[in-house]
């Protein structure tokens, strides 16, 4: 067996240190090369909030008070444009912060005057701009949890709609949103029908209002004069009728959060016709049905 000399020997050794020394290189190289390039693509820029602007404190509101004339929504080449008109703050406010996400089309906008301390209220109209957003990239706008915009993007008849109740809680908001006059309320079925002459229901994006100057005053629930927050719940209803019926249809009911009552759910709009059913239960006779007519400005 030949034996390595000592020049052999730290040869060899140096060739070891060097190939490791050269691995190192190649893999230091490797890692600073894809932390730079994550390093860009961090560095890019997503659209900003611009421009805010608002009017002084003002004590009474200016507008109506029906929530659908109080925001305008407009895509410009410059990215959305939102005006919200009596914006609710403290009389201490010197500023409104405004924050957004968008996730999948939905575009959900935080408004909050600061800095929100004072006891006492006032009014003020907000306007900003959120950058680079195209019309295409939203198909729905909640301010504070509140829609304010719905893309129609098939270009819908919202005052024609025969499976309403089958369309995505979007469109079902945005048609029952306004105001509405009730020409029928059907109580147990087809024995019961009553024709109210001024019975006013003003639909808005977290509020249902109602108006009444009937002598039917025990109708639709004794929601008359009165006014309650709602939230939406995705739920089997049942048939409209007397006796027990098996479910007819999923859709999204408007759940009343301030009374321990029936919901109301929306089959269809027929010429601007809303028809809606108190959310019916099989242990129950005393179900309802309405029908509303829109109001047009």
């Amino acid at each position: 067996m030949t034996k390595l000399s000592d020049n052999n020997l730290i040869q060899s050794e140096m060739k070891i240190i060097f190939k490791k020394k050269l691995w190192f290189t190649a893999i230091t190289t490797l890692c600073l090369s894809m932390f730079f390039a994550v390093s860009c693509e961090k560095n890019v820029e997503e659209p900003q909030v611009s421009n805010v602007s608002f009017t002084p404190c003002q004590q009474d509101i200016l507008r109506s008070d029906n929530f659908s004339n109080k925001v305008d929504v407009e895509f410009t080449n410059k990215g959305v444009q939102i005006v919200y008109y009596d914006f609710e703050v403290t009389c201490d406010f010197t500023t409104v912060n405004v924050t957004y996400t968008l996730v999948n089309g939905v575009m959900r906008i935080t408004q909050q005057g600061s800095p929100n301390q004072a006891n006492c209220t006032c009014y003020t109209d907000v306007l900003y701009t959120i950058d680079g957003i195209s019309q295409n990239e939203v198909n729905v706008i909640f301010i504070n949890d509140i829609q304010v915009y719905c893309y129609n993007e098939n270009g819908m008849d919202f005052s024609n709609i025969e499976d309403l109740y089958a369309q995505p809680l979007s469109i079902i908001q945005e048609c029952v949103r306004g105001r509405w006059k009730v020409l029928e309320v059907s109580r147990w079925g087809y024995f019961g029908l009553l024709h109210p002459t001024n019975t006013i229901v003003d639909i808005n994006n977290n509020v249902v209002i109602t108006e009444n100057e009937d002598e039917h005053y025990m109708i639709m629930n004794g929601l008359l004069n009165t006014s309650f927050s709602y939230s939406w719940k995705e739920k089997e209803v049942y048939q409209y009728g007397i006796g027990i019926r098996p479910p007819c249809y999923t859709t999204y009911v408007m759940q009343n959060n301030d009374q321990e009552i029936e919901g109301w759910y929306f089959d269809k709009i027929r010429n601007d016709t809303l028809h809606v059913v108190v959310d019916y239960q099989p242990d129950k006779s005393d179900c309802e049905a309405y029908l509303f007519l829109r109001i047009k400005n």
